[in-house]
Protein backbone atom coordinates (compact mmCIF):
# COMPACT_ATOMS: atom_id res chain seq x y z
CA UNK A 1 0.00 0.00 0.00
CA UNK A 2 1.34 3.76 -0.31
CA UNK A 3 0.67 6.53 1.56
CA UNK A 4 1.05 9.87 -0.68
CA UNK A 5 3.43 12.61 0.56
CA UNK A 6 0.27 15.00 0.89
CA UNK A 7 -1.30 12.46 3.75
CA UNK A 8 1.97 12.03 5.50
CA UNK A 9 2.54 15.52 5.72
CA UNK A 10 -1.13 16.20 7.21
CA UNK A 11 -0.25 12.94 9.45
CA UNK A 12 3.40 14.42 10.73
CA UNK A 13 1.97 18.03 11.27
CA UNK A 14 -1.03 16.18 13.19
CA UNK A 15 0.97 13.94 15.44
CA UNK A 16 3.31 17.10 17.00
CA UNK A 17 2.04 19.66 19.92
CA UNK A 18 5.17 22.01 20.44
CA UNK A 19 7.44 20.76 18.44
CA UNK A 20 7.57 20.51 14.79
CA UNK A 21 8.90 18.12 12.29
CA UNK A 22 12.41 19.48 10.25
CA UNK A 23 12.29 21.02 7.19
CA UNK A 24 13.97 18.19 5.90
CA UNK A 25 11.68 15.63 7.24
CA UNK A 26 8.86 17.27 5.66
CA UNK A 27 10.80 17.59 2.06
CA UNK A 28 10.85 13.89 2.26
CA UNK A 29 7.46 13.14 3.24
CA UNK A 30 6.15 15.33 0.58
CA UNK A 31 8.50 14.29 -1.97
CA UNK A 32 8.17 10.49 -2.92
CA UNK A 33 5.62 8.42 -2.19
CA UNK A 34 6.48 5.79 0.35
CA UNK A 35 5.37 2.07 1.84
CA UNK A 36 3.46 1.84 5.22
CA UNK A 37 5.84 0.48 7.37
CA UNK A 38 8.16 3.94 6.16
CA UNK A 39 5.18 5.93 7.24
CA UNK A 40 4.64 4.53 9.93
CA UNK A 41 8.55 4.99 10.92
CA UNK A 42 8.80 8.76 10.22
CA UNK A 43 5.11 9.03 12.34
CA UNK A 44 6.75 7.51 15.25
CA UNK A 45 9.31 9.63 14.79
CA UNK A 46 7.56 12.81 14.70
CA UNK A 47 5.36 11.35 18.03
CA UNK A 48 8.95 10.89 19.73
CA UNK A 49 10.24 14.29 18.82
CA UNK A 50 6.94 15.93 20.25
CA UNK A 51 7.34 13.72 23.41
CA UNK A 52 10.73 15.03 24.12
CA UNK A 53 9.87 18.52 23.39
CA UNK A 54 7.02 18.38 25.61
CA UNK A 55 9.27 16.66 28.26
CA UNK A 56 11.82 19.72 28.39
CA UNK A 57 8.73 21.98 28.36
CA UNK A 58 7.24 20.55 31.44
CA UNK A 59 11.01 20.31 32.94
CA UNK A 60 11.79 23.78 32.14
CA UNK A 61 8.32 25.00 33.89
CA UNK A 62 9.43 22.82 36.59
CA UNK A 63 12.78 24.77 37.44
CA UNK A 64 11.53 27.71 36.88
CA UNK A 65 8.79 27.25 39.34
CA UNK A 66 10.36 26.02 42.00
CA UNK A 67 13.28 28.67 41.32
CA UNK A 68 10.76 31.59 41.16
CA UNK A 69 9.79 30.30 44.80
CA UNK A 70 11.73 31.47 47.80
CA UNK A 71 12.62 28.90 50.00
CA UNK A 72 10.95 30.78 52.85
CA UNK A 73 7.47 30.86 51.32
CA UNK A 74 5.17 29.68 53.34
CA UNK A 75 3.06 26.61 51.76
CA UNK A 76 5.80 26.72 49.09
CA UNK A 77 4.85 23.32 47.56
CA UNK A 78 1.20 24.40 47.12
CA UNK A 79 2.62 27.80 45.07
CA UNK A 80 5.02 26.29 43.24
CA UNK A 81 2.71 23.10 42.35
CA UNK A 82 -0.09 26.40 41.31
CA UNK A 83 2.33 28.22 39.39
CA UNK A 84 3.25 24.98 37.68
CA UNK A 85 -0.40 24.27 36.63
CA UNK A 86 -1.18 27.66 35.30
CA UNK A 87 1.46 27.56 32.37
CA UNK A 88 1.25 23.83 31.72
CA UNK A 89 -2.81 24.62 31.49
CA UNK A 90 -1.29 27.61 29.02
CA UNK A 91 0.56 25.62 26.63
CA UNK A 92 -1.78 22.81 26.35
CA UNK A 93 -4.75 25.26 25.45
CA UNK A 94 -2.52 27.31 23.02
CA UNK A 95 -0.52 24.15 21.34
CA UNK A 96 2.15 26.03 20.50
CA UNK A 97 6.08 26.17 21.13
CA UNK A 98 7.07 28.89 23.74
CA UNK A 99 8.72 30.77 20.79
CA UNK A 100 5.63 30.21 18.67
CA UNK A 101 3.67 32.29 21.40
CA UNK A 102 2.17 35.70 20.24
CA UNK A 103 0.31 38.43 22.66
CA UNK A 104 -2.54 37.45 20.45
CA UNK A 105 -2.13 34.06 22.30
CA UNK A 106 -1.89 35.20 25.40
CA UNK A 107 -5.05 37.94 24.75
CA UNK A 108 -6.99 35.18 23.98
CA UNK A 109 -6.21 32.41 26.63
CA UNK A 110 -7.69 35.66 29.00
CA UNK A 111 -10.70 36.48 27.23
CA UNK A 112 -11.05 32.12 27.32
CA UNK A 113 -10.72 32.53 31.27
CA UNK A 114 -13.40 35.65 31.14
CA UNK A 115 -15.66 32.94 28.96
CA UNK A 116 -16.08 30.52 31.67
CA UNK A 117 -19.17 28.68 32.84
CA UNK A 118 -19.19 28.27 36.39
CA UNK A 119 -16.58 29.21 38.17
CA UNK A 120 -15.47 32.15 36.12
CA UNK A 121 -11.89 33.07 37.41
CA UNK A 122 -12.30 36.78 38.97
CA UNK A 123 -9.69 39.51 37.42
CA UNK A 124 -7.25 39.58 40.03
CA UNK A 125 -7.27 35.58 39.02
CA UNK A 126 -6.74 36.23 35.83
CA UNK A 127 -3.92 39.24 36.30
CA UNK A 128 -2.41 36.47 39.04
CA UNK A 129 -1.86 34.05 36.16
CA UNK A 130 -0.57 35.94 33.10
CA UNK A 131 1.60 37.33 36.18
CA UNK A 132 3.10 33.79 36.46
CA UNK A 133 2.98 33.40 32.74
CA UNK A 134 5.24 36.62 31.96
CA UNK A 135 7.78 35.36 34.84
CA UNK A 136 8.09 32.21 33.22
CA UNK A 137 9.39 33.75 29.88
CA UNK A 138 11.47 36.21 31.96
CA UNK A 139 13.43 33.41 33.40
CA UNK A 140 13.17 31.59 29.63
CA UNK A 141 14.54 34.66 28.23
CA UNK A 142 17.41 34.75 31.30
CA UNK A 143 18.43 31.10 31.01
CA UNK A 144 16.96 29.11 28.03
CA UNK A 145 17.96 32.65 25.44
CA UNK A 146 14.32 33.05 24.27
CA UNK A 147 13.53 36.22 22.69
CA UNK A 148 10.18 37.63 23.52
CA UNK A 149 7.29 38.28 26.32
CA UNK A 150 4.31 37.70 24.61
CA UNK A 151 2.34 37.92 28.07
CA UNK A 152 4.22 41.47 28.92
CA UNK A 153 2.26 42.57 26.23
CA UNK A 154 -0.80 41.05 26.84
CA UNK A 155 -0.93 41.12 30.40
CA UNK A 156 -4.25 42.94 31.68
CA UNK A 157 -3.73 46.28 33.33
CA UNK A 158 -2.76 45.76 36.96
CA UNK A 159 -5.99 46.11 39.31
CA UNK A 160 -5.31 49.05 42.05
CA UNK A 161 -4.39 47.84 45.23
CA UNK A 162 -7.53 47.21 47.24
CA UNK A 163 -10.27 49.01 45.47
CA UNK A 164 -12.36 45.48 44.94
CA UNK A 165 -15.55 44.49 46.86
CA UNK A 166 -13.47 42.41 49.16
CA UNK A 167 -11.83 45.41 50.74
CA UNK A 168 -15.40 46.14 52.18
CA UNK A 169 -14.96 45.60 56.02
CA UNK A 170 -17.97 44.05 57.40
CA UNK A 171 -19.87 45.86 60.11
CA UNK A 172 -20.40 44.57 63.61
CA UNK A 173 -23.92 43.76 63.17
CA UNK A 174 -22.55 41.28 60.58
CA UNK A 175 -19.53 40.55 62.09
CA UNK A 176 -22.02 39.65 64.54
CA UNK A 177 -24.08 37.52 62.38
CA UNK A 178 -21.70 35.48 60.53
CA UNK A 179 -20.34 34.47 63.91
CA UNK A 180 -23.48 33.36 65.40
CA UNK A 181 -23.93 31.27 62.21
CA UNK A 182 -20.63 29.00 62.60
CA UNK A 183 -20.85 29.56 66.71
CA UNK A 184 -24.07 27.15 65.76
CA UNK A 185 -22.51 24.69 64.39
CA UNK A 186 -19.83 24.13 66.28
CA UNK A 187 -21.95 23.91 69.07
CA UNK A 188 -23.85 21.14 67.59
CA UNK A 189 -20.65 19.18 67.66
CA UNK A 190 -19.43 19.41 63.97
CA UNK A 191 -15.84 19.18 64.04
CA UNK A 192 -15.68 21.52 60.51
CA UNK A 193 -17.97 23.73 62.21
CA UNK A 194 -15.03 23.99 64.92
CA UNK A 195 -12.36 24.36 63.35
CA UNK A 196 -13.53 27.00 60.93
CA UNK A 197 -14.94 29.16 63.88
CA UNK A 198 -11.32 28.90 65.35
CA UNK A 199 -10.24 30.13 61.85
CA UNK A 200 -12.64 32.43 61.36
CA UNK A 201 -12.10 34.13 65.28
CA UNK A 202 -8.24 33.90 64.52
CA UNK A 203 -9.01 35.56 61.45
CA UNK A 204 -11.09 38.44 62.62
CA UNK A 205 -9.42 38.28 66.31
CA UNK A 206 -5.54 39.00 64.68
CA UNK A 207 -6.25 40.77 60.98
CA UNK A 208 -3.34 38.12 59.76
CA UNK A 209 -3.37 37.51 56.01
CA UNK A 210 -4.83 34.82 54.36
CA UNK A 211 -1.78 32.81 54.26
CA UNK A 212 -0.11 34.01 58.07
CA UNK A 213 -2.97 32.10 59.60
CA UNK A 214 -4.25 28.94 56.79
CA UNK A 215 -0.57 28.05 56.81
CA UNK A 216 0.30 27.71 60.58
CA UNK A 217 1.80 24.55 61.68
CA UNK A 218 2.10 22.81 65.46
CA UNK A 219 5.58 24.55 65.99
CA UNK A 220 3.79 28.33 65.37
CA UNK A 221 1.91 27.68 67.90
CA UNK A 222 2.56 28.39 71.84
CA UNK A 223 0.06 27.75 74.26
CA UNK A 224 0.50 30.59 77.67
CA UNK A 225 -1.83 31.33 80.49
CA UNK A 226 -2.64 34.61 78.87
CA UNK A 227 -3.75 33.02 75.83
CA UNK A 228 -1.20 31.88 72.55
CA UNK A 229 1.36 32.85 70.57
CA UNK A 230 1.74 32.50 67.20
CA UNK A 231 4.65 33.20 65.06
CA UNK A 232 6.04 32.52 61.47
CA UNK A 233 6.78 34.49 58.20
CA UNK A 234 5.14 36.98 57.41
CA UNK A 235 4.84 39.25 54.12
CA UNK A 236 8.13 40.16 53.14
CA UNK A 237 9.84 37.30 54.79
CA UNK A 238 10.17 38.51 58.14
CA UNK A 239 9.51 36.64 61.13
CA UNK A 240 6.91 37.53 63.38
CA UNK A 241 5.44 36.54 66.79
CA UNK A 242 1.99 37.59 67.55
CA UNK A 243 -0.01 37.53 70.81
CA UNK A 244 -3.36 36.29 71.12
CA UNK A 245 -5.10 37.05 74.15
CA UNK A 246 -8.94 36.55 73.07
CA UNK A 247 -9.65 34.08 75.54
CA UNK A 248 -12.41 33.01 72.98
CA UNK A 249 -10.23 32.49 70.19
CA UNK A 250 -7.90 30.49 72.82
CA UNK A 251 -11.03 28.28 73.30
CA UNK A 252 -12.39 27.52 70.18
CA UNK A 253 -8.76 26.38 68.77
CA UNK A 254 -8.51 24.13 72.04
CA UNK A 255 -12.02 22.79 71.36
CA UNK A 256 -11.06 22.31 67.59
CA UNK A 257 -7.78 20.02 68.27
CA UNK A 258 -9.07 18.22 71.31
CA UNK A 259 -12.56 16.98 69.45
CA UNK A 260 -10.20 16.28 66.49
CA UNK A 261 -7.74 14.33 68.48
CA UNK A 262 -4.66 16.23 67.31
CA UNK A 263 -3.98 18.47 70.09
CA UNK A 264 -0.49 16.40 69.94
CA UNK A 265 -0.09 18.38 66.67
CA UNK A 266 1.40 21.23 68.85
CA UNK A 267 5.26 21.89 69.17
CA UNK A 268 5.42 19.85 65.57
CA UNK A 269 5.63 20.53 62.24
CA UNK A 270 2.61 19.39 61.22
CA UNK A 271 -0.39 21.52 59.77
CA UNK A 272 -2.51 23.32 62.54
CA UNK A 273 -5.95 23.20 60.22
CA UNK A 274 -6.51 20.13 58.23
CA UNK A 275 -9.81 18.20 56.53
CA UNK A 276 -12.68 16.91 57.83
CA UNK A 277 -15.09 16.49 54.70
CA UNK A 278 -14.00 12.89 53.98
CA UNK A 279 -12.12 9.97 55.83
CA UNK A 280 -9.32 9.19 53.03
CA UNK A 281 -8.54 12.75 52.84
CA UNK A 282 -7.83 13.24 56.84
CA UNK A 283 -4.69 14.84 57.99
CA UNK A 284 -4.78 16.59 54.61
CA UNK A 285 -3.67 20.46 55.30
CA UNK A 286 -6.76 22.68 54.77
CA UNK A 287 -6.43 25.11 51.94
CA UNK A 288 -7.58 28.57 52.54
CA UNK A 289 -9.90 28.15 48.76
CA UNK A 290 -11.77 25.35 51.16
CA UNK A 291 -12.10 27.52 53.68
CA UNK A 292 -13.21 30.59 51.32
CA UNK A 293 -15.60 27.79 50.66
CA UNK A 294 -17.92 27.19 53.77
CA UNK A 295 -17.36 31.10 54.42
CA UNK A 296 -19.59 31.90 51.56
CA UNK A 297 -21.90 29.28 52.89
CA UNK A 298 -21.99 30.93 56.37
CA UNK A 299 -22.42 34.06 54.81
CA UNK A 300 -25.38 33.16 52.69
CA UNK A 301 -26.79 31.70 55.82
CA UNK A 302 -26.09 35.27 57.21
CA UNK A 303 -28.22 37.68 55.03
CA UNK A 304 -24.39 38.24 53.70
CA UNK A 305 -23.34 38.59 50.26
CA UNK A 306 -20.24 39.10 48.00
CA UNK A 307 -18.11 37.66 51.46
CA UNK A 308 -14.10 37.36 50.78
CA UNK A 309 -11.46 36.77 52.87
CA UNK A 310 -9.77 39.51 53.06
CA UNK A 311 -12.55 41.08 54.39
CA UNK A 312 -11.60 40.21 57.95
CA UNK A 313 -8.24 41.65 57.92
CA UNK A 314 -10.06 45.05 56.57
CA UNK A 315 -12.90 45.13 59.28
CA UNK A 316 -9.94 44.10 61.78
CA UNK A 317 -8.41 47.47 60.89
CA UNK A 318 -11.81 49.06 60.99
CA UNK A 319 -12.28 47.99 64.33
CA UNK A 320 -9.20 49.22 65.58
CA UNK A 321 -8.78 52.49 63.76
CA UNK A 322 -12.48 53.43 65.98
CA UNK A 323 -11.32 52.15 69.24
CA UNK A 324 -7.89 53.47 68.98
CA UNK A 325 -8.63 56.71 66.94
CA UNK A 326 -5.09 56.53 65.89
CA UNK A 327 -3.83 55.74 62.10
CA UNK A 328 -0.08 54.92 62.92
CA UNK A 329 -1.43 52.23 65.89
CA UNK A 330 -3.86 50.88 63.17
CA UNK A 331 -0.58 50.78 61.11
CA UNK A 332 1.48 48.74 63.81
CA UNK A 333 -1.48 46.49 64.25
CA UNK A 334 -1.45 45.60 60.39
CA UNK A 335 2.12 45.16 60.03
CA UNK A 336 1.82 47.84 57.57
CA UNK A 337 5.43 48.84 56.36
CA UNK A 338 3.54 52.19 54.95
CA UNK A 339 1.13 54.48 56.20
CA UNK A 340 -0.26 55.03 53.14
CA UNK A 341 -1.40 51.16 52.89
CA UNK A 342 -3.24 51.61 55.69
CA UNK A 343 -5.28 54.46 54.79
CA UNK A 344 -6.30 52.37 52.20
CA UNK A 345 -7.59 50.20 54.90
CA UNK A 346 -9.27 53.27 57.14
CA UNK A 347 -10.26 55.90 54.76
CA UNK A 348 -10.14 58.41 57.75
CA UNK A 349 -10.48 58.23 61.30
CA UNK A 350 -13.81 59.77 62.11
CA UNK A 351 -12.90 61.27 65.80
CA UNK A 352 -9.24 60.75 66.77
CA UNK A 353 -8.75 60.00 70.10
CA UNK A 354 -7.79 62.51 72.79
CA UNK A 355 -4.47 61.10 74.54
CA UNK A 356 -2.69 63.88 75.90
CA UNK A 357 -4.98 67.22 76.78
CA UNK A 358 -5.73 66.12 80.48
CA UNK A 359 -1.68 65.24 80.95
CA UNK A 360 -1.13 69.15 79.51
CA UNK A 361 -3.94 70.48 82.01
CA UNK A 362 -2.61 68.58 84.70
CA UNK A 363 1.02 70.54 84.42
CA UNK A 364 -0.58 73.63 83.35
CA UNK A 365 -3.07 73.77 85.99
CA UNK A 366 -0.85 72.93 88.85
CA UNK A 367 -1.97 75.82 90.96
CA UNK A 368 -5.47 74.76 90.04
CA UNK A 369 -5.93 78.76 89.13
CA UNK A 370 -8.62 77.71 86.44
CA UNK A 371 -10.68 75.67 87.97
CA UNK A 372 -10.45 77.88 91.18
CA UNK A 373 -12.39 80.83 88.81
CA UNK A 374 -14.74 78.62 87.35
CA UNK A 375 -15.90 76.95 89.98
CA UNK A 376 -16.05 80.55 91.76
Amino acid sequence: MKISGEACSEGAASSTNYAYASSSTMANCMSASMTTSEAQIIEQTALAVSDRHDVALRTAIEVWAASSTSGTTRRREELIAKKRKVVVSFFADVGRDPGEVTPMDVQQWCDGMRREDGHRPAAATIYARVSFLSSFYAWAQRELGLRTNPALLARPKALKPYQTESTKSWTDEELRRITSVVVARAAGGDLVGKRDLALLLLYTSTGLRREEVIGLRGRDVQITGEGFIIGGRVKGGRYRAREVRDQDTKAALLDYLTTAKRLHVLKTDAPVWTRHDHPKLAGEALTSHAFVRNLKLYAREAGMEHVHLHQTRHTFGRIVAEETGSMTATQDALDHANLSTTTVYVQRIAVKRDLHSTAIARRRNGTGAISKMIDG
